[in-house]
């Protein structure tokens, strides 16, 4: 063979291989293209993972309240408020095809994304976590204002002897009680003496204008023939707490919902 023909074919053959390598290359980047496609770029990512999270918890907070329990799942969430079940916002844009996490952590409801490695359980996560005793004292305020104001209205803690000024002072003092008894949970130390005065002043104002005026001893039971709650004309079903637990009858304030502890006189009472 001539050094010509011996250059065509060393000519021939370094174009297979530029055309090969060229074949490989575009391949390469369609596997690219259509990754980054799957996953949008890091920025969009972080925004889109916020939205995404915030969306979930929304969803669950919005369970909690109309059903006194935290939803199940994704799906259930979406159910309880009205969010497309399949919509993109249960999605976890640092998965492929996969679910944000979501379940129950001991107390605290845990909505979680994989972040940047795509794994669960490592420092990356992005993570939102909602504690069941906020949102059951959320759901049972608006409850227990309800039979307090009853309560306040009944003889057992107004009568005809009263004076209009003695009547504003015991709607008061219930008012104050209850606020300081609500925010006792979680109020930090400096708070906590302030909170505990107010509680002694509010009680001792209730229990002179009881003693004062004769008022009756409250009922034994909160519920059933003879009740508080039949007293004051309220229903039995009414008499439950954020997580449709029974409440317990309160000496001065007449309802009292236990927190998370199920246990009356602590500090999660409210």
């Amino acid at each position: 063979m001539t050094a010509v023909a011996c250059n065509g074919v060393a000519r021939e053959r370094g174009f297979a291989l530029l055309v090969l390598l060229g074949v490989i290359g575009a391949a390469s980047m369609a596997i690219v293209l259509a990754a980054t496609a799957m996953l949008p770029p890091l920025a969009g990512r972080v925004v889109t993972t916020t939205d995404h999270v915030e969306t979930a918890v929304l969803a669950a907070r919005t369970g909690y309240l109309r059903n006194g329990a935290f939803p199940a799942n994704l799906t259930a969430a979406a159910t309880a408020s009205g969010l497309d079940p399949r919509g993109a916002w249960r999605n976890d844009p640092y998965g492929v095809a996969q679910d944000l996490g979501y379940g129950m952590f001991g107390t605290t409801l845990r909505v979680r994304s994989r972040g940047t490695d795509r794994a669960f359980g490592t420092a990356d996560d992005v993570t939102y976590l909602l504690p069941t005793e906020r949102h059951l004292r959320l759901r049972q305020r608006g409850r227990l204002r309800v039979l307090r104001a009853l309560f306040a209205v009944s003889p057992y803690r107004t009568a005809g002897t009263m004076s209009a000024a003695e009547q504003a002072s015991m709607r008061a003092a219930m008012r104050d009680f209850a606020i300081a008894q609500r925010r006792w949970l979680g109020a930090d130390a400096a708070t906590l003496p302030t909170l505990a005065a107010r509680l002694v002043t509010a009680g001792t104002t209730i229990t002179d204008l009881v003693a004062l005026h004769s008022l009756p001893a409250l009922p034994v039971a909160l519920t059933g023939a003879g009740g508080l709650a039949t007293a004051i004309g309220a229903a039995d079903s009414a008499c439950v707490d954020g997580a449709r637990r029974p409440l317990l009858r309160h000496a001065t304030v007449g309802f009292c919902a236990a927190g998370n502890d199920r246990v009356g006189g602590t500090n999660d009472d409210m």
